[in-house]
């Protein structure tokens, strides 16, 4: 079995993989949830660097991510 990285570099990168991968303007619902579930997971481990630094060098550009993907999916 394949050894994952719990790095939340490498698991961003997954996300950001998996909003890309979006076909659909539902399957960026999903995505959506995605990004969420990661934030609480931030949020939950590491609180101090969280608020400091990984909200907006992580978590606010996946958001974008999702956003601009939604609005090319609408066209």
């Amino acid at each position: 079995m394949e050894n994952r990285s719990t790095h939340y570099g490498d698991l961003a990168k997954w996300v950001e993989k998996v909003i890309d991968s979006c076909e659909t303007y539902q399957q960026t619902f999903t995505a959506s949830k995605l990004v969420t579930n990661f934030r609480k997971q931030l949020m939950k481990n590491t609180p101090d660097k969280y608020w400091s630094n990984l909200q907006y060098d992580v978590i606010w550009p996946l958001e974008n991510k999702i956003v601009y993907k939604r609005n090319q999916l609408r066209k």
